[in-house]
C-alpha cells in the first residue's frame, strides 16, 4: 500500500514536524510505501510544493501527479493540507484521511475565506482523526462529523526514555517555541513566586526564539520579577541534549493559553518529559488534557493562573514523596503512549478504508 502525506514539515525539533516524522517513519517500518509533500523546505525528504491562500489551487494541481498512484492520501491538518488533498484528488477516487492537529483545524472554520473549503474537505474525507478530544470537540462545534477517531501522538522511547538522575543544579524546564500561546508570560512570574520558597531553584526554557518581540518581553519580565539570573533561555538544542535536560530536571511545565481559536492541540513535549520520569504541569481547556494524567503524573491548572501554577510547582518540587509517585507514573504513562500504539491505530484506519469498511462521516453542514 502506498500512502501520500501532506504535511507542514519533517523537522523533529518542532511538535508538528516531530509528529509527521515519527508517523511516516513508523509507517515505513510497517512495510508501506510513502510519498511526502510538504510546505516547508526544511532540508529533510519530501517535495516542498504546498502553499496557503490562493496558492492552494496551484499546489493541488501540482500534487496530482505525486498522488495519483497512492492508495490513501493523509493530510496532517485541515488547512491547507486537507483542502489541497481534497482538491488534488477530485475525479481520482482516492481515499483521503484528514487529521485534526490543532489551531489550523479550527481557526479556518471561523474564517469566511476558508470555512467552506475546510468543511467540505472534512465532510467528504473517508476518515477523520484527531490528536485530542479537545481538538475534536472544537471542530465539531462548527462541522457535524460522526466517527472522528482520537489518536493521540506517541513518544519515541528510544530517544527520551532515560532514568532520572539527581542534578547538582535544581531546575524546572519548559520546551516549546517562544510564542504567547505557550504561556511563558505566566510561567516566569509563577516561577518567581515559587523561588521565594525554594531559593536555589532555576528555570530553563528551551525553544525557538524567532518571535523577537515576545522573547524581549520575556527577558524584561524575568528582570522585573527579579529572576533574570535564574531563568535561562536555550535554543538549537539537539534531541540528545534535550533528553539529558529532561533527565536532570525536577519538573516540566507548559502553561499554554488559548488565543481565540489558537490553542495547544496536544503537547508531545509532555510525553517526552514523562519518558524521563518528570512530573508535568499543563493547563485545562486545550489538548494538554489528553497529554497528562491529572493528579497522577502531574497537575492541570487553570489558564492564566499565576498563583495556581506557582502552588502546583511547589506542590511537586517541595514534596519528595509526591514527586516520586508522579515520576513513577510518568514512566508508566510514557510506556503506554509509545510510537507503536499510535502507528497501529493509523494503519488500522488505512486498512479499513481501503477494504471499503469506511468510517462514515455525516453529510453535515457548517453550524453558524
Amino acid at each position: 500500500m502506498k500512502i501520500g502525506y501532506l504535511v507542514h514539515d519533517l523537522d523533529p525539533k518542532a511538535g508538528w514536524g516531530r509528529l509527521s516524522n515519527d508517523l511516516i517513519s513508523g509507517i515505513r517500518e510497517n512495510g508501506y510505501e510513502v510519498v511526502i509533500l510538504k510546505e516547508i523546505d526544511d532540508g529533510f525528504e519530501g517535495s516542498p510544493l504546498l502553499r496557503r491562500g490562493v496558492g492552494m489551487f496551484l499546489s493541488a494541481f501540482r500534487a496530482r501527479k505525486y498522488l495519483k498512484d497512492c492508495d490513501v492520501i493523509h493530510a496532517l491538518d485541515v488547512y491547507p493540507y486537507g483542502i489541497i488533498a481534497t482538491l488534488a484528488t477530485l475525479g481520482l477516487r482516492k481515499k483521503v484521511v484528514i487529521s485534526l492537529i490543532g489551531t489550523y483545524s479550527v481557526a479556518p472554520l471561523y474564517n469566511w475565506k476558508t470555512s467552506l473549503l475546510s468543511s467540505v474537505s472534512l465532510r467528504t474525507a473517508a476518515a477523520v482523526t484527531s490528536i485530542s478530544e479537545f481538538t475534536k470537540g472544537e471542530v465539531c462545534k462548527k462541522v457535524r462529523l460522526r466517527d472522528v477517531i482520537t489518536i493521540t501522538p506517541g513518544i519515541d522511547l528510544k530517544v527520551f526514555h532515560k532514568e532520572h538522575v539527581e542534578s547538582k543544579e535544581q531546575f524546572i524546564i519548559s520546551v516549546g517555541a517562544l510564542k504567547e500561546r505557550k504561556g511563558y508570560h505566566i510561567s516566569i512570574p509563577a516561577f518567581a513566586l515559587a523561588r521565594k520558597e525554594i531559593a536555589d531553584l532555576k528555570y530553563k526554557i528551551v525553544g525557538s526564539q524567532g518571535d523577537f518581540s515576545y522573547f524581549s518581553e520575556l527577558k524584561r519580565l524575568a528582570q522585573e520579577c527579579g529572576v533574570e539570573d535564574a531563568v535561562q533561555f536555550l535554543t538549537n538544542v539537539s534531541d540528545d541534549e534535550l533528553s539529558n535536560l529532561y533527565k536532570e530536571a525536577r519538573l516540566f511545565l507548559l502553561p499554554s493559553v488559548n488565543a481565540e481559536h489558537h490553542f495547544e492541540g496536544f503537547g508531545i513535549v509532555f510525553l517526552e518529559a514523562a519518558a524521563a520520569g518528570l512530573p508535568v504541569i499543563g493547563t485545562w481547556g486545550n489538548g494538554i488534557e489528553d497529554a497528562l494524567q491529572n493528579n497522577q503524573n502531574g497537575f492541570l491548572v487553570a489558564q492564566n493562573d499565576t498563583i495556581g501554577l506557582s502552588r502546583a510547582i511547589l506542590g511537586i518540587v517541595d514534596n519528595p514523596e509526591r514527586w516520586r509517585e508522579m515520576s513513577a507514573r510518568s514512566y508508566s504513562w510514557a510506556d503506554e503512549n509509545g510510537l507503536g500504539s499510535m502507528i497501529r491505530k493509523y494503519t488500522n484506519v488505512y486498512d479499513k478504508i481501503i477494504n471499503q469498511k469506511t468510517m462514515r462521516i455525516d453529510s453535515g453542514r457548517i453550524i453558524n
